[in-house]
């Protein structure tokens, strides 16, 4: 068996890299910073290589000491969560990561469903728009636009194709039949006018030189701007159909159009202790979408 590092020396170092501070690492292992500093250094010694760059108060990663963070803190949470497991703790938390607009127009007014059919299982939802601000390994489950990170696995949760929305009173002052006509009022975008320079080109339309877009850097907010009947976002089903279904948006769907960047995924652990209540969420959520 290959001799592994001392676990005090380990836990020590998985701290202090964590949180770039060895103050920081030392209150929450409730010992000095000297100890702190002199676990990191037995562990640099035991791997013949340096972890951490000391430049005054600031902490920062070697490249060695990346890699076996990236290690030892993935181990660490796993250990953490199957003694949670072994010990008998009545529910399963499962951990959530959802992009932000999909999470609060779509999955946050259905989740207290899936509570109430599965009482045994709790859920942390967190959100974020970049899946590059957030550590994966943190999180069961992610639902976004983004690819599937290492370790887990991947599926498209639907087909998702975008169309124009606005208020009922912008609606009625709209063509109908001429897609040109929403051209006449402000064009709100999430994608730096990209996505309404992609739908015009779909449309057939020529793209003015000078569109009246207005920038947003989530959905929601844009849909949430049209909402206010001055002009027109650009959403799909996840985000808008409970404000279409309650009369407070219009869509145009004859001017649907196909956004290569806008398919949302569901990505889970290839291996998990929790792989019976990530099954249990996974098929509750298919249910949900194969509904709408």
């Amino acid at each position: 068996m290959n001799k592994l590092p001392p676990l005090k020396a380990m836990r020590a170092f998985e701290a202090t890299a964590r949180h770039l501070s060895f103050s920081q690492a030392a209150d929450e292992l409730c010992v000095t910073q000297s100890a702190i500093s002199h676990q990191v250094r037995a562990l640099e010694e035991f791997l013949g290589k340096q972890l951490l760059v000391r430049s005054g108060k600031i902490v920062s990663l070697t490249h060695e000491g990346a890699m076996f963070q990236s290690v030892v803190g993935d181990c660490f949470k796993r250990m953490a969560s199957v003694t949670d497991h072994l010990v008998g703790k009545d529910r399963t938390t499962l951990k959530l990561m959802v992009q932000t607009s999909l999470a609060s127009e779509w999955l946050v007014p259905r989740l207290h469903a899936f509570v109430e059919a599965h009482p045994e299982i709790d859920t942390r939802l967190d959100t974020f728009v970049l899946v590059s601000t957030f550590d994966p390994t943190d999180y069961d489950i992610l639902i976004g636009a983004w690819t599937a990170p290492e370790g887990f696995v991947s599926q498209k949760m639907r087909d998702n194709r975008w169309y124009p929305v606005c208020a009922p009173a912008l609606y009625d002052q709209l063509d109908q039949d001429d897609p040109g006509s929403l051209l006449n009022f402000p064009l709100y975008s999430t994608e730096e006018g990209s996505d309404w320079t992609l739908w015009m080109q779909q449309q057939g339309l020529p793209v003015p030189l000078a569109p009246d877009i207005r920038h947003f850097n989530l959905a929601l907010l844009a849909i949430r701007a049209a909402l206010a009947g001055k002009g027109i976002a650009l959403a799909h089903d996840f985000v808008a159909e409970d404000l279409i279904q309650a009369g407070r948006l219009m869509s145009l769907k004859q001017f649907t159009y196909s956004l290569p960047w806008g398919q949302y995924y569901l990505h889970h652990r290839s291996s998990s202790h929790n792989a019976d209540e990530i099954g249990t969420f996974i098929r509750w959520l298919q249910q949900e979408v194969g509904q709408e």
